[in-house]
């Protein structure tokens, strides 16, 4: 019976943790990650703003994988391509932690925090909320602490799925903008 009792404090947490939701929200817009029982991020939904029962219906761990990292099981354009000081390309990020803080009626941020199990490596995906402006703002930060540099190729703030039929872009910044330009001229 010690046994199983000790076998259930051990899974409980992590079956818990796995069913959880980070819900990012601005007046007319949604974003839900969830955590898969693979301790994944992933992106369950963005689009039009939904209510707490509707994100409440959304099943936890099922979307596309939110921010992919080169080295393992990918096979698509990485989100973060490091090489470790050992020369392993391979990266694993698991979630750990996510936080929420609010700044004041407006403003908020959101940090979720993911480590690779074997290397000294942390990601925190960050976005800040503008609530009533429907801006959300996204950056990324690593810390990593192996006695050696590590190599990073490549490093996305985010890596956010759209699926609607159509967008409307206000701002496009970067070397694809600039290549577009150059080939408007």
């Amino acid at each position: 019976m010690k046994h199983y009792l000790l076998l259930f404090g051990v899974l409980l947490p992590t079956f818990l943790f796995a069913q959880k939701k980070i819900c990012i929200q601005t007046l007319h817009s949604t974003l839900v990650f969830s955590v898969g029982t693979d301790h994944r991020l992933y992106q369950t939904y963005f689009g039009k703003e939904l209510s707490a029962a509707s994100i409440a219906g959304l099943s936890a761990g099922e979307g596309v994988e939110s921010y992919l990292t080169a080295g393992g099981h990918n096979l698509f354009s990485p989100a973060i391509r490091m090489v470790h000081s050992d020369g392993n390309p391979s990266l694993e990020l698991r979630v750990t932690d996510d936080t929420t803080i609010k700044v004041d009626e407006d403003r908020s941020t959101t940090r979720i925090t993911m480590k690779d199990p074997v290397y000294p490596v942390t990601v925190q995906l960050c976005f800040s909320v503008y609530y009533r402006e429907d801006v959300i703002k996204s950056w990324m930060e690593v810390t990593q602490e192996e006695r050696e540099p590590v190599r990073l190729y490549n490093f996305a703030s985010s890596m956010l799925h759209f699926q609607a039929g159509s967008y409307w872009l206000t701002q496009f910044h970067g070397d694809f903008a600039e290549e577009m330009h150059r080939q408007e001229d």
